[in-house]
């Protein structure tokens, strides 16, 4: 089997400007995922998209694919990572060979597990044609949660408290297959599995001041 790990890494940020190469701990943001997509097995390539030359560069400087920089189209605040991994896997396949599947790895989420990883690959392997996609236990309290009537400006009742194995989406992990990809213009489809991230430090995606002051706390905790 063989997967393309992509790296999206715009060089644009207004929340937290030039979030991707800000340095955590000793090293570049986005160094913490292409040092943990090295470790990957059934890597064939790791390609980096990025419209920032500085990017571009450091990237470069850990021997992965930069092959252009991403072009403005694909580069504005309404693009969306699909039609920038559609862009990357064309080029790939098209120049260099045919990949099973394509693992986006989102910069912003520096402290992954190989472990849980690993289960994300095994999940896709097992079954034909879906995609995988991190997810987290959902952080809600049921008990201050309402359901608002439609039909009258008050809150009806609460939700049920069966809600205990509500997940979101935590942007860590995504693998799908290009035909999937290509065909649904999503990461999402009828038959998307979620990779369950046990761990709160697993989830952490860097967008924010306060979440960046978050991760520079745990870039020391040992948690693999």
């Amino acid at each position: 089997m063989k997967i393309l790990i992509l790296i999206l890494a715009r060089g644009g940020s207004k929340r937290l400007p030039n979030k991707n190469i800000l340095k955590l701990g000793k090293k570049h943001l986005i160094n913490w995922s292409i040092d943990f997509a090295k470790k990957i097995p059934f890597v064939c390539d790791i390609l980096v998209s990025t419209d920032s030359k500085k990017i571009g560069s450091i990237a470069r400087q850990k021997g992965v694919l930069v092959p252009w920089i991403r072009p403005k189209k694909l580069s504005t605040n309404s693009s969306t990572s699909e039609d920038a991994a559609l862009h990357a896997i064309d080029w790939y396949e098209n120049r260099i060979q045919k990949i099973d599947g394509l693992m986006l790895l989102q910069p912003t989420s520096p402290f992954r597990r190989l472990k849980t990883i690993k289960e994300g690959i095994r999940i896709f392997k097992n079954k034909k044609n879906i995609s995988v996609i991190g997810v987290e236990r959902s952080k809600y309290n049921s008990n201050s949660y309402y359901i608002l009537s439609k039909t009258k400006n008050k809150y009806l009742k609460k939700l049920s408290k069966n809600t205990e194995n509500i997940y979101r989406e935590n942007g860590s992990f995504y693998l799908i297959s290009p035909s999937n990809l290509r065909k649904n213009k999503s990461f999402y489809s009828n038959n998307t599995s979620p990779l369950v991230c046990k761990l709160m430090i697993e989830s952490i995606d860097i967008d924010t001041k306060d979440e960046w002051k978050i991760a520079k706390r745990l870039v020391n905790f040992k948690f693999n």
